[in-house]
């Protein structure tokens, strides 16, 4: 399913080795754009967003026909701004109460912080590949963007819809905790009880009011929610690691000993899914400052970042339980504590630290950061699809209207699209009262998203075996990017073709439709992308051929 893509010309303008100099080679099955030069015939750099991934340009310009650009009010973003918008989709706080109790219930794994570290240390090899591609290509369609440039608009497409379908079902599983948070705080400080159900509206409301802000001004919202997120998490570890069980510090946590006990793949593949969202960055190389030097060096600061977070307030949480009882208390040994849910692990350490008079407020403040941390990842997972679908809509696939931002930054009609798949799902999960349901939806589009690193991993292979540049630009040159996707591809390969067979059996109870649920959905979202993309091939391959490669000016 091989397509032919475009000569690939760089930022500079030189084409890839082994290629014709300055050589546009267009699909064979489809037409040349109209206006463009004959096939074969000598391209300029000025052309390289259409027949070669767009090239990096200097602001300004002109506009059409000549005329001089209108004035853009956009402010650009740099690499601070982008780490803060691209870490917040998975907020630190809102890992360490659901992903990780959850990685403890179901695995058993003692080690299981060690094991959030060895898989953010793997996306970490990953974003070193995706940081290459990002580099070369800038395209707000991010993965499938970089698909289509290694493997074609075909499996680019198929990309394209299983990426923005799993991030609107991981939205969908952010809206569930939001809206349960918020029916807490509201019953505990103003003794209202809200329906669940309506708070998820409520939910869904602030989540598209964020979504109309630019990014600018969005990523200085972004401070205040990450410093109520640091402040939780540092109270946390400090007093865990302070108020040790038994009253001795241990390390069994982060001993790779405790490795071998329980299921390590398993609690690999849930750890791997809470690392999801910090490969959003290139959906916002139109609104950076220096996209090919802002994209990867943000990426691989928010994985770097998470990893630590996690592999620290993990181990530090475990002192304060005891490492084998943090297994105990997430599985639900503790009926009394937990009632057999694993998520009320934090609240189980904060009665640990603190005194019966001060429970109450606690938990009061931390149930006030875990609603800012849950506001903020939904937005962030929100805007990602935005920029997706307005990405789609610029290179043809979709209608062009929604294609439309305000100047030039947030997309306007754009950020309807995953709200009106994540808002009922949300609302499915609390109608049916069952905790299943919010486990299933996240795990799926979790996987949804695994997959496309794999496939982006293996187009990064085949993108610098078929014509690497003269002018390398970073520490490692396009060998090593290639290293880095081979190993990015076979652990993301393993951890997704595993949970297809291992994680229905250990569902079993919760979701007995997991079995064909999870490949059905799976599957489903990326062959109809393929199947979309062999009709425009019959219908319109005009517009397939451009996939990926809209000009962003």
């Amino acid at each position: 399913m091989h397509d032919d893509p475009p000569d690939r010309v760089t930022a500079s303008g030189s084409p890839g080795r082994d290629r014709a100099p300055h050589a546009a080679v267009w699909p064979s099955w489809a037409p040349p754009p109209t206006g463009a030069p004959p096939i074969g015939a000598p391209t300029t750099r000025a052309r390289a967003g259409i027949y070669g991934p767009p090239a990096y340009r200097a602001s300004g310009g002109s506009g059409p026909a000549g005329q001089p650009a209108r004035r853009s009010r956009l402010q650009p973003v740099g690499v601070s701004g982008l780490v803060l918008i691209t870490t917040m989709t998975h907020a630190p706080l809102v890992m360490l109460w659901s992903i990780m109790p959850t990685t403890y219930q179901f695995s058993g794994v003692v080690a299981t912080p060690l094991v959030f570290g060895i898989g953010g240390a793997a996306l970490l090899v990953f974003a070193v590949a995706y940081g290459g591609l990002a580099r070369r290509i800038r395209h707000s369609g991010g993965l499938y963007a970089f698909v289509t440039h290694g493997l074609g608009p075909t499996v680019g497409l198929g990309v394209a819809t299983l990426a923005v379908l799993s991030y609107s079902v991981l939205l969908s599983g952010a809206l569930v905790l939001l809206a349960g948070v918020l029916t807490s705080s509201v019953g505990s400080l103003l003794g209202i009880d809200l329906p669940v159900p309506i708070s998820v509206v409520v939910a869904v409301v602030a989540v598209l009011v964020l979504g109309r802000l630019q990014l600018r001004t969005l990523s200085r919202i972004y401070l205040a929610l990450a410093a109520s997120q640091v402040l939780a998490v540092l109270w946390l570890d400090f007093g865990s690691a302070t108020t040790p069980d038994g009253g001795q510090v241990s390390y069994d946590a982060i001993d790779p000993a405790w490795l071998l006990g329980g299921s390590f793949s398993l609690a690999l593949c849930l750890a791997l899914t809470s690392f999801m969202g910090s490969e959003t960055g290139a959906n916002y190389a139109d609104e950076l400052a220096e996209p090919r030097r802002t994209v990867p060096r943000a990426t691989l600061i928010s994985y770097a970042f998470s990893a630590v977070v996690l592999l620290i307030s993990g181990w530090a949480i475990s002192v304060a339980t005891g490492p084998e009882k943090a297994v105990s208390i997430a599985q639900g040994s503790y009926e009394s504590a937990i009632g057999g849910n694993g998520q009320p692990l934090l609240l189980a350490v904060v009665g640990r630290l603190v005194g019966p008079e001060h429970v109450t407020t606690v938990v009061h403040l931390l149930t006030a950061a875990l609603a800012l941390g849950a506001l903020g990842t939904s937005a962030s997972i929100h805007h990602s699809v935005a920029r997706q679908i307005a990405a789609l809509a610029r290179d043809g696939i979709l209608p062009p209207a929604l294609a439309a931002r305000r100047d030039g930054g947030t997309p306007i009609r754009a950020g309807w699209f995953a709200p009106l798949i994540a808002g009922p799902l949300a609302f499915l999960a609390v109608s049916v009262d069952n905790t299943a349901v919010a486990l299933v939806v996240g795990i799926l589009g979790g996987l949804g998203i695994v997959a496309a690193l794999a496939l982006t991993s293996l187009a990064a292979i085949v993108y610098f075996l078929r014509g690497a540049e003269e002018d390398e630009t970073g520490f490692l040159g396009w060998e090593g990017h290639m290293v880095a996707a081979a190993f990015a591809l076979v652990v993301t390969g393993f951890v997704f073709v595993y949970a297809l067979i291992r994680l229905p059996s250990v569902l079993v109870v919760v979701a007995p439709a997991a079995g064909w649920l999870f490949p059905v959905c799976l599957g489903g979202a990326f062959g109809a992308g393929v199947v979309w993309a062999l009709v425009l091939r019959t219908t319109r391959p005009e517009v397939l051929g451009r996939l990926g490669r809209s000009d962003p000016a």
